[in-house]
Formats: structure tokens, sequence, C-alpha cells
């Protein structure tokens, strides 16, 4: 595989997730598949309420996923609490912190630095 490509975003924690919106619906638009790690379900669900209205004009088919999955995953953006890469997903957009490891199996991640958080 190749050498994994590591986006290093800074932002604000009051703007991250509209951010990481914007940069799923980027990698979702040029036809990859994109993986989206949080650390819990209340943030999961969170993230998708926020793919469906963070952009008037925008639509990025998603769901959220347990692991193990429990049916065939056929949607281009899933959301995950589990720091476990799925097959398919070659993009791996962080809302949390992941393994270094965990992402070296991917071709492309992005990860957020906290400008307003030196604890993160």
């Amino acid at each position: 595989m190749a050498a994994t490509k590591i986006f290093f975003v800074e932002t604000r924690s009051d703007e991250k997730r509209a951010v990481l919106c914007r940069w799923t619906e980027h990698f979702y638009e040029q036809g990859n598949r994109v993986q989206i790690l949080t650390d819990s379900t209340m943030a999961a669900r969170h993230l998708d309420e926020l793919l469906w209205t963070f952009s008037q004009g925008s639509f990025v088919p998603h769901s959220v996923v347990s692991y193990p999955p429990s049916k065939d995953i056929r949607e281009p953006v899933i959301i995950t609490t589990a720091d476990v890469r799925f097959e398919t997903y070659d993009v791996l957009v962080t809302d949390s912190a992941a393994d270094l490891a965990s992402m070296e199996k991917y071709r492309i991640v992005v990860h957020f630095i906290l400008l307003d958080d030196q604890d993160k």
C-alpha cells in the first residue's frame, strides 16, 4: 500500500464539525468512500444530523454503522465509534483521536488540531 497522506487541519472547537462535514463532502464528491471516526454514539448521532443539514445545497449519503456491521454497507460515507478500518473505505476523517497504526491503513486521513484546546 502507498504511504498514507495525512492532512492536519487547524480549526477552533466550535467550528470543527462544520469543517469536518466540508472535508467529508469534498472526498465524497471525488468518488471516495469515507469513514468518520468518533468516540461515542452521541457524537455519531450529532454528526449524522449535521451531514444532512450543514449545507443547503449538499447531499452526502451516509449512515451510522456499528462494529461488527449488522448488514451489508452500501453508503459511501459511514460514521463509526470503533477504531476499526472498514475494508472498502480508503479515507478516514477523525472526529476523535485515532491510533497512528490505524491511520496507516488508509490512503488519506484528515486529523483536526484544535487551536483553542491545549489539552487536545
